[in-house]
């Protein structure tokens, strides 16, 4: 079959999700008991597969659970993929739990099986379709959404910060996108003859074409997704604030060696604000505030490892200097 938008439908597909019909489809799925029992089978399938991986490195694996989930969508479409993507979701944390429970997480479940649905259901196959439903996972799910939810869960349930910009957790999408995207047309293009025999899906099967122009076009996406992610990978380290890193021995080893660069007094304390770096460059953009300590206070040493939300509500310390900077070495 011909991967153009001039090929004629089968009966029961859709070129777009866009439709009031499509959508009435998708609902039926649910007075259906064969894609219910289905969904089911897919179900306990996902959450089997949950704990299993094919490790590449020690930070890059290949998970199996999206082939399911990309099956299970191409089926039984979006109203059922989302409580689908639920009752998989909390099956799994309950039976091989990963730390602790963050209900939000679900939410990443649900997206990345909606999107594939949005894609594969009762939709003509194509290849492009296939590679572009997995990098609308990859990027929009796993990167996008998943971000913020994972400061919510680190703020919340670890008590720490975490990076917005995770290096390796975003390169790790982009690695894997070209062999996951090939892996699910090999995959699909095996199950096709099977669900379309089962009446579970509308398309009749034809062999999906892994092109030139299929092949260019991934690279370009894995191009263009490596290109973002460095030009953001250079904004995030040039606007970081690395003061927030320190330990409280780490910053007052830093916060004396700051005081003694400037040359501050012995009844005054120096508190590092922000550390700003090039990425290029070994200059540190270095600001500071400046205390005065109370004179009563017996054993200020232990005042240097403090921030500085934490000595401006200190009755010890007054305020000298605040906000000043300093470009220094960082070597």
């Amino acid at each position: 079959m011909s991967e153009t938008a001039n090929t004629p439908l089968a009966p029961g597909l859709f070129r777009t999700p866009f439709s009031r019909d499509y959508w009435r489809c998708a609902a039926r799925e649910f007075k259906s008991v064969k894609t219910l029992a289905v969904a089911a089978v897919l179900i306990a399938v996902r959450v089997a597969l949950k704990p299993l991986s094919i490790p590449l490195s020690p930070n890059l694996s290949i998970n199996f659970g999206f082939f399911v989930n990309a099956l299970g969508a191409m089926i039984f479409g979006p109203v059922v993929a989302i409580p689908a993507a639920a009752i998989s979701d909390t099956l799994g944390c309950i039976l091989f739990p990963n730390g602790p429970y963050f209900f939000p997480f679900i939410l990443t479940e649900i997206a990345g099986s909606l999107l594939f649905a949005l894609f594969l259901y009762r939709a003509p196959l194509t290849s492009w379709r296939v590679v572009l439903s997995r990098f609308a996972v990859c990027f929009l799910v796993n990167i996008v959404i998943q971000t913020p939810i994972m400061l919510w869960y680190y703020k919340l349930m670890l008590g720490k910060d975490y990076a917005i910009f995770d290096l390796p957790r975003i390169a790790k999408n982009l690695v894997l996108f070209p062999f996951e995207s090939l892996l699910l047309l090999l995959f699909l293009n095996a199950l096709r003859p099977v669900t379309y025999r089962m009446k579970l899906t509308y398309d009749p099967p034809q062999k999906l074409q892994i092109r030139k122009r299929l092949v260019l076009f991934v690279v370009v996406l894995f191009l263009v997704g490596a290109a973002a992610t460095g030009a953001y990978y250079v904004y995030d380290y040039q606007t970081n604030n690395f003061a927030k890193d320190f330990t409280t021995a780490e910053r007052a080893e830093f916060n004396h060696a700051l005081a003694e660069r400037i040359g501050a007094g012995e009844d005054e304390l120096v508190l590092v604000n922000r550390i700003h770096r090039t990425l290029f460059h070994s200059e540190q953009d270095v600001t500071y505030t400046v205390y005065k300590i109370d004179p009563s206070i017996a054993d200020p040493d232990g005042l240097w490892g403090m921030k500085n939300s934490e000595a401006k509500e200190s009755d010890v310390l007054t305020v000298l200097e605040e906000n000043c900077q300093l470009v220094i070495d960082g070597n």
